[in-house]
């Protein structure tokens, strides 16, 4: 049953927060593809600085360029419009380059972290069914052993050297030597641009269901799920942001990787729909974020709130005049109120005028739903009001009812940002895109909250099983459960998070084990081999911090594992 509430006094009626809002964007204008989206903003400024890849300043007239290379080298090798080409990589320009040019040709881009196993990034391309892949030089031994009984037919290989300039280039290659053994089936990226010399490039028409990336995700259940997201998300999340505070010349520096849709709708797509330079840091180290503040001076920047914490504490910044960053954006993570108002106090003192933007979203509706902005869209512990083109309201988990300000329920989200579903799995799509009795598809969070009478919106907890580590990266139990379980002697097992013990912010999982009767003699031997199992199917980041063998798990009375009392017996260490 949905809401008995009258329309004229339900939440997602009224809207408080468009008060804050002085017009709103055309969403009509945003039906084109991502590509056209670009051009159209852009064309008319040619010499303007698109990418800054250190130091190497990239015009928007030398980026469409190398877009329609890129797509002719695609369709060179005979990638048309359905396809999926899965990417292994950080942000370089090449990256950038293939979002666009795929989307050029009606393809798809399917996002992979390059520190997934190689049996995960196995399952990524047999799902999908790619049968050209791109990796990072460094990835490549991985991608080409992950490739194997797969439909992979060629692997382009990046270097991040390719967009090196001057001195830059041979030093890089000089201090970092490529021992790859390459198969004949992999391409070195020059020779992949070559080969589409010649070849005439159509934009494809756009398609409101054209999948323009898969980014991979645990979701609202914490189950390895391909979010497929349309072109109109990324360009309606772009003008939901840019409508304050963004002007064209300005920088953004751009820390979040191109495998979660944070990291490419709001650290790439989103600032040069707006002409604004965007600054490439492919892999940063927290502890510099400092030295490159002082240097690119940006306007803008995207972060974990990890960045913020470290950052405030770098020696080089205590004297600092901040006053250039604008918009300090915060998201990936919620960051606890004694942080924030560190930071805040800290970024103020400084010059910063802005408060931190914290936002709230999810990777079903491109990473964002909410956020704060400036100083009148700011209140402490929130996560900010709805985007102005989204509406955000509050339902009772039970009844499905929409219920009033102050009220815990689950967060739900109604947007033109939304996911077109979970790829080949409708049964969990149909989990968390839900039709409401006012015959609209809400997307269902599975996070609790409330919203207060202004529109801002707070967390009250986190219902899904995710483990938020201090950098923002999500581990979801089940996947180190699912590995761990599957030797011999473990009956059963459970990861829960448990405070960094090297880091103010986040967590990291430490796993309980149940062995059978009979194993408990041999338990080094055991935690040996599970150790080799971790390290051998799960990413570098999702490794357990402590593996701890218990006699039984604790259950709740209607018998599912007590995952707070692990919790707590974990904290208690």
């Amino acid at each position: 049953m949905m809401s008995n509430q009258t329309a004229t006094t339900s939440i997602s009626t009224q809207k408080p927060w468009l008060k804050y809002f002085d017009h709103l964007p055309d969403e009509r204008a945003t039906e084109c593809s991502v590509y056209s989206f670009l051009k159209k903003h852009n064309q008319d400024y040619p010499n303007d600085i698109a990418l800054n890849y250190f130091d190497h300043r990239i015009t928007f007239g030398e980026m469409f360029q190398q877009i329609q290379k890129t797509a002719a080298a695609y369709l060179k090798l005979g990638v048309k419009k359905g396809d999926i080409v899965s990417i292994c990589s950080v942000t370089t320009p090449e990256v950038i380059y293939s979002f666009y040019a795929l989307d050029m040709i009606g393809a798809t881009a399917n996002m992979i972290d390059p520190r997934t196993s190689t049996a995960g990034v196995h399952e990524y391309l047999l799902e999908v069914h790619s049968k050209v892949a791109v990796s990072l030089s460094v990835a490549y031994p991985r991608m080409k052993a992950a490739a194997e009984g797969t439909e992979v037919e060629k692997i382009i290989v990046i270097s991040p050297a390719d967009s090196l300039k001057g001195i830059k280039k041979p030093l890089y290659k000089l201090t970092n030597k490529d021992t790859n053994n390459y198969d004949s089936n992999a391409v070195m990226w020059k020779d992949f641009i070559a080969g589409g010399i010649g070849i005439q490039v159509k934009e494809e028409p756009y398609d409101p269901n054209h999948c323009i990336v898969i980014v991979h995700t645990g979701g609202t259940t914490g189950v390895p799920k391909g979010v497929m997201l349309p072109d109109k998300a990324f360009n309606v999340l772009a003008v939901q942001y840019t409508i304050n505070n963004f002007e064209r010349r300005q920088k953004f520096l751009d820390v979040m990787p191109p495998f979660i849709a944070y990291g490419f709708a709001c650290g790439v797509h989103m600032p040069l729909i707006v002409g604004v330079e965007v600054v490439i840091i492919p892999q940063v180290d927290p502890e510099k974020l400092g030295d490159l503040l002082l240097k690119y001076k940006p306007t803008h920047m995207a972060g974990v709130p990890m960045h913020y914490i470290t950052m405030i504490k770098h020696p080089k910044l205590q004297n600092a005049d901040l006053s250039f960053l604008k918009t300090p954006g915060v998201g990936g993570d919620a960051m606890n109120k004694g942080s924030e108002k560190e930071v805040v106090e800290f970024l103020r003192a400084r010059g910063c005028k802005c408060y931190l933007t914290m936002g709230y979203g999810m990777t079903e509706c491109c990473s964002t739903a909410t956020t704060c902005m400036g100083e009148k869209i700011y209140k402490e512990g929130s996560v900010g009001v709805p985007v102005c083109l989204t509406t955000v309201s509050i339902f009772d988990e039970v009844t499905g009812e929409e219920l009033g300000y102050n009220q815990d329920g689950e967060i739900c989200v109604l947007s033109p940002n939304v996911m077109l579903g979970y790829y080949n799995n409708e049964k969990e799509t149909a989990n968390v895109l839900r039709r409401h009795a006012d015959g609209k598809v809400w997307l269902h969070t599975g996070d609790i909250g409330h919203m207060d009478e202004d529109g801002f919106v707070y967390i009250a907890s986190r219902t899904k099983r995710i483990i938020i580590r201090h950098d923002g990266f999500k581990i979801f139990p089940p996947i180190i459960e699912n590995a761990i379980s599957r030797h011999e002697a473990v009956d059963v097992c459970s990861a829960v998070g448990a405070k960094d013990p090297d880091n103010e912010q986040g967590r990291l999982p430490v796993v309980f084990i149940v062995l059978y009767k009979g194993y408990e003699k041999r338990k080094d031997e055991v935690l040996k081999e599970v150790k080799e199992i971790c390290e051998k199917e799960l990413p570098e980041y999702m490794q357990p911090m402590e593996y701890r063998f218990v006699d039984k798990l604790p259950y709740t009375l209607i018998g599912k594992v007590d995952y707070r009392a692990l919790e707590a017996e974990a904290a208690s260490h």
